[in-house]
């Protein structure tokens, strides 16, 4: 596994090593020597997986101090474009965005810290998405930015995103809080 930076603080692309052999592959995803020298926190302590059909947008999603958590992000199957938005006020990056495409077949991921928003387009039919985080997942801490509030060009027709997603609140009105 190789750890590479971004221009984002606490925002890190991982590479897998994929061992291929007559029965397949096997990907080791989580590794406690490498996320130590990179300084990451890695105890994860929840563990999701969504599956998505093609042009399908989950996301911004967040959840708010004090149970707002570090996740790693990776494609099983599928592909994806992930997203992820800079929340927190004190860093110079805040308001900006990052993406990333996440594939099984580039067996990628990318680790985000505290205090950024993330989604992704499912680019693929039955793209399955696994997510580890450091906290559970809080009903009342959650929250959200609506997709096309914060100037990321998406370049998907009809997009299929649920209620919940449509009706978090503009990034602008978050900057105004």
């Amino acid at each position: 596994m190789k750890i590479f930076d971004t221009p984002f603080n606490d925002l890190f692309l991982l590479e897998y090593h994929i061992h291929r052999d007559t029965r397949g592959e096997f990907v080791k995803t989580i590794h406690d020597d490498v996320f130590q020298s990179h300084g990451l926190d890695y105890l994860f302590v929840e563990n999701y997986f969504s599956v998505s059909h093609k042009n399908v947008i989950r996301g911004m999603h967040f959840q708010n101090s004090p149970h707002d958590h570090a996740k790693l992000v990776y494609a099983v199957t599928g592909r994806t474009l992930d997203v992820v938005l800079d929340i927190r006020k004190s860093s110079p990056t805040y308001g900006e965005f990052f993406s990333v495409e996440l594939s099984a077949e580039k067996r990628n991921a990318i680790y985000i810290g505290k205090g950024f928003a993330h989604g992704f387009l499912s680019l693929e039919d039955n793209s399955l998405v696994e997510y580890h985080t450091t906290t559970a997942q809080n009903k009342a801490s959650e929250d959200g930015i609506k997709w096309d509030s914060f100037g990321f060009e998406w370049n998907v027709k009809n997009p299929i995103i649920s209620e919940r997603d449509q009706s978090f609140k503009d990034f602008k009105k978050l900057i105004a809080v």
